[in-house]
């Protein structure tokens, strides 16, 4: 009997090393596998895990800094995250562009806030930033939350005072000339015996002393829509595109929010309409995934020169345009917005 119970207990261990082992090889197998899971549940991105590293944060145009906080729809409807505040303070500094990404693979430019009473734009963008802040991805993002820091500051939507030059009748000395005065009077005429008038009016000149005029150019200062001048240098529409030239982006994703577009429910797309010596095929592929994923509608037209859009256009940069409404529930057309942005990133493989 003790030799069968220690056969039995021999068998006993021998089946439990068998189980432990298994046991072993199938959790490495699954920690293996894990990368993989949350890879694929990702929203469809690839190549998305979390990462502690943080993203570089730099500033675009010092010229127009200010600060956004002082806007109240901003302070209330921003993230409220440590990363989110860093941001928010950098624009005291300037225009802050935030880069996710080594500068390699594919490169997107999400710009917001041309016009500072756009909040919706500022505070979207900065929920996709919230959203995207843990995330590591391929390819390199670069995104300018607040295009002018300063005109949100104070919820402005012109920016200048811009130079402009313009003519002038100035004084420059005195002596005789011709004034122009208008004379009326009474014209009288029959009509089968009747007699009618009518007045009418004559021009004669009279001479008169005194100041002599003359046209001269002279140099102003107006406030203008800051997307209509990025063809000027050093304004902030030639600046993003600038910066977007020169470290090879190919995409600017401009972000808006206007008047009277409570009718796109889905927000609106704005793409330039193809022509005989351009396609502008990348927008066009561009708007209408975008609208697949959010049923936001799309319009194309060929903008206005000074446009940002049109502006890119000179480089091969393909700029599309996401609208929503201005006035009303900021945070409802925020979301509409947010959607918007997630799916124009997914295009080219970002989080979305």
């Amino acid at each position: 009997m003790l030799q069968i119970n220690s056969k039995n207990r021999n068998v006993n261990f021998n089946l439990n090393k068998k189980f432990i082992f298994t046991f072993l090889t199938l959790f490495a197998i699954l920690i293996c596998l894990m990368p993989a899971f949350a890879e694929e549940n990702s929203a469809g991105v690839t190549n998305i895990v979390t990462t502690d590293s943080s993203p570089t944060i730099s500033t675009l145009d010092s010229n127009v800094a200010g600060d956004v906080t002082k806007n109240t729809e901003v302070a209330a409807n921003v993230p409220q995250s440590d990363s989110s505040k860093q941001i928010l303070d950098k624009q005291k500094q300037g225009s802050a562009v935030i880069q996710y990404g080594d500068g390699s693979g594919n490169k997107l430019l999400i710009w917001a806030g041309i016009h500072g009473n756009e909040e919706e734009a500022n505070i979207a963008t900065m929920q996709y930033m919230e959203y995207i802040k843990d995330l590591k991805f391929d390819g390199t993002l670069y995104i300018v939350p607040f295009a002018i820091p300063k005109d949100t500051a104070v919820n402005r939507r012109d920016y200048g005072p811009i130079r402009y030059t313009y003519t002038a009748s100035v004084p420059y000395k005195k002596g005789w000339y011709k004034k122009k005065y208008v004379k009326w009077y009474k014209k009288v005429y029959r009509i089968k015996g009747k007699r009618y008038y009518k007045w009418k009016k004559k021009i004669v000149y009279k001479w008169r002393y005194g100041w002599l005029y003359k046209r001269v150019t002279k140099i102003g200062y107006k406030y203008v829509d800051p997307n209509r001048i990025a063809n000027l240098p050093s304004t902030p529409g030639w600046n993003v595109v600038e910066f977007a030239r020169k470290n090879g982006i190919t995409n600017i994703l401009d972000v808006h929010s206007g008047y009277g577009l409570s009718g796109y429910t889905k927000g609106v797309i704005y793409a330039t309409t193809p022509t005989t010596s351009a396609s502008y095929a990348g927008e066009r592929n561009w708007a209408n995934y975008i609208k697949s994923i959010t049923q936001s509608a799309v319009e194309y037209g060929s903008g206005q020169p000074g446009m940002v859009r049109i502006q890119g256009h000179k480089y091969g940069i393909s700029t599309i345009t996401l609208e929503v409404e201005r006035d009303g529930n900021t945070l409802q057309w925020a979301a509409v917005e947010l959607n918007m942005i997630k799916a124009a990133c997914r295009y080219f493989g970002f989080p979305g």
